[in-house]
């Protein structure tokens, strides 16, 4: 009898050892099926709430997982994201959000209208870096669910620059906040955003942000994205120590193109590699020189055999191709170095003593020509090919921040520079008005900028003209005007590249004309929401 009791009792622990240890296997389990996404990440962007983080396309991202504006983009274009829809009042004055239902903060208090209200005020009384509302006349609540926004006077990229980029605060947070500059508390980083986050640090410049599992706009499809900096992104990758690499050169990703399980993708740069020409030199104002000039230039070779292939060819009219504002009936330059010489001497350019250097009005044609030290290739080419009609350029390469510089002061001839900001609303054409539109002045120190009333006056009314076919064609004949008069040459743009694993997550993409305002980078947030974990 004892036997069996002891039997009895041997067999009822096993069976409940064995309960255990598939208890324990199923806990290791489920540990491991976590979906943890990693990313590259270019260094350490700061502590990611609004007022804190780096004031760079990064920094912008890294905040947008936990904050999220009134309206957005995915790969389509435009969405509404805390608004469920807005209207404009007749006038162009009033803007008129209706929020979604049920959207609430990290810390589950409901966000509301008056959420939204106090953003503005809290932004008018604490300018925020990525974005003005000095716009802004007054928000207004109408209901729990439905804000007015009213302007001081008609904005037509209100939607794409304010409500589009700038995140939405929890007034019963920030209200207590005197200078958000220096609020690095935890409560800093409550959003309604699709992500929270879980440690920041400043010293490795890791960021681990979990999953919000009440995100209004759909399910997020990881659990855990942890960005760090990687010295070696290719290798990184290659070795799946990350997952996605988003800041890898052109042509390092690129080399990745064929191999397997892993997907290369390549966007808008949102920057524009352009001539800068001083009108204060009378050849340089002779628009048919400038012609002569963009005729001369063989912008494919320059990008073949400059940048590697990493850009596409500049467009005479400002604006890149992929845009939605772009005309493609403007004048295409084709490199044609024939057509250069005619128009050089249509209009008297010519070289009169056989010493290679043309002389227009008694001038030779002999120019400085300023460039980044990153930029020798390019300028190098740039040197040959004008060389080629008469016009004799010398080099000077000094480092960037010296080559902008000196464009800002008017201090050069010729230069050659890249910009960013080159994205999103063609407000970005302002560079090229002068203060006939209010936009920039005509002239600076050392040197004489390019007027013309009539692409003043389009580009004025384009900025008040609400109705988007119309405000299409004023941009399009814009274009037009730039394309005949060149009062900068576009010689190329750049492109960004980005690889994933595509065993580990599918559906990366680069966003048309950036992140908000114009941020270049595949850290859109809609991605975790649109795309799909692949992994086991």
């Amino acid at each position: 009898m004892k036997t069996r009791v002891l039997s009895r009792v041997l067999l009822l622990v096993l069976i409940v050892s064995m309960v255990l240890a598939l208890v324990s296997y199923s806990k290791v389990k489920d540990s491991s099926e976590e979906r943890v996404l990693r990313m590259d990440i270019a260094g350490n962007t700061g502590f990611p709430a609004m007022y804190t983080t780096a004031s760079n396309g990064p920094g912008y991202a890294i905040m947008s997982y936990m904050f999220d504006t009134l309206v957005w983009k995915d790969d389509q274009g435009e969405l509404n994201l805390l608004a469920d829809h807005y209207s404009v009042s007749d006038d162009q004055l009033t803007y008129t959000f209706r929020l979604r239902e049920g959207v609430t903060f990290h810390d589950g208090t409901p966000f509301t209208a008056q959420d939204v209200k106090f953003t503005f005020d809290y932004t008018a009384l604490h300018p925020y870096q990525w974005t003005a509302t000095t716009m802004v006349k007054e928000a207004r609540v109408v209901d729990d669910l439905t804000v007015e926004v009213e302007l001081n006077k008609p904005y037509v990229p209100f939607i794409t620059d304010v409500a589009g980029n700038l995140p939405m605060l929890p007034e019963h947070i920030f209200e207590h906040v005197a200078d958000p500059t220096f609020f690095t508390a935890k409560e800093a980083l409550i959003g309604t955003g699709p992500l929270m986050l879980e440690s920041y640090d400043p010293n490795t410049s890791v960021y681990i942000f979990v999953k919000n599992p009440a995100y209004h706009y759909g399910e997020v499809q990881i659990d855990k994205l942890i960005l760090a900096p990687c010295s070696n992104a290719k290798e990184a990758l290659l070795a799946g120590d990350i997952d996605a690499a988003a800041g890898m050169k052109y042509v390092t990703a690129a080399s990745l193109k064929d191999t397997e399980n892993m997907t290369f993708i390549e966007g808008q740069s949102i920057q524009v590699a352009r001539l800068y020409l001083n009108f204060a030199e009378e050849a340089l104002a002779a628009k048919e020189i400038r012609q002569a000039i963009s005729y001369a230039i063989d912008r494919q070779s320059i990008v073949d055999k400059a940048v590697n292939g990493s850009a596409i060819v500049g467009t005479a009219g400002f604006v890149h191709p992929d845009s939605p504002w772009y005309n493609p009936n403007i004048i295409a330059y084709h490199y044609d170095v024939t057509k250069a010489r005619e128009l050089m001497v249509a209009v008297g350019a010519i070289d009169t003593n056989g010493d290679g250097v043309a002389e227009y009005r008694g001038q030779k044609l002999s120019y400085e020509l300023l460039a980044s030290d990153k930029d020798v290739k390019v300028c190098e080419m740039l040197v040959f090919y004008l060389q080629a009609i008469g016009i004799e350029c010398v080099a000077r390469v000094a480092d960037d921040s010296t080559v902008k510089g000196c464009i800002c002061d008017g201090e050069f001839d010729i230069a050659f520079d890249k910009h960013g900001t080159f994205g999103g609303d063609p407000k970005y054409m302002a560079c090229l008005a002068t203060d006939t539109a209010g936009a920039i002045r005509a002239s600076v120190p050392g040197g004489k900028r390019w007027q013309n009333e009539g692409f003043d006056r389009l580009f004025a009314a384009s900025l008040l003209e609400q109705n988007q076919v119309a405000r299409k064609e004023l941009i399009a004949k814009c274009q037009e005007i730039v394309a005949e008069e060149l009062p900068t040459l576009a010689v190329y743009f750049p492109v960004n590249a980005a690889v994933y694993n595509n065993t580990v997550f599918e559906g990366f993409y680069f966003t048309a004309d950036g992140i908000a305002s114009g941020i270049p980078f595949i850290y859109n947030k809609l991605c975790l929401i649109s795309g799909q974990w692949q992994g086991e």
